[in-house]
């Protein structure tokens, strides 16, 4: 997995003054915006806990992620996850701006 943070995320973390974020899978069972067989995750800037997650640094971010996700690229590790923010003013998330889809893989 190579993990890429767009421009807008990158402002947005450094105008918040975040320096670390945690990726999670998103186990909630609901319909897919997109398409079946699409993966969605979680992004979050506050976990207490760093031991249950593996580590990464981009663009001095440092970007925890659960251990489970790699299960869902396991025959793809080139596979890109792209993080960007979205959002108005003071009401803006971050989001994996690419479409991770397993039937496509």
């Amino acid at each position: 997995m190579n993990f890429i943070l767009k421009d807008k995320a990158l402002a947005y973390l450094k105008k918040k003054n975040i320096n670390k974020i945690f990726i999670n899978p998103d186990i909630d069972v609901k319909a897919s915006c997109c398409s079946v067989a699409t993966y969605d995750f979680n992004i979050s800037t506050k976990d207490d806990d760093t031991s249950r997650y593996k580590k990464t640094e981009v663009s001095n971010i440092s970007i925890y992620y659960n251990p489970t996700i790699e299960l869902y690229f396991e025959e793809k590790e080139d596979q890109e996850i792209i993080i960007s923010a979205i959002g108005l003013g003071n009401f803006k998330k971050l989001y994996i701006a690419n479409e991770i889809n397993s039937i496509e893989q």
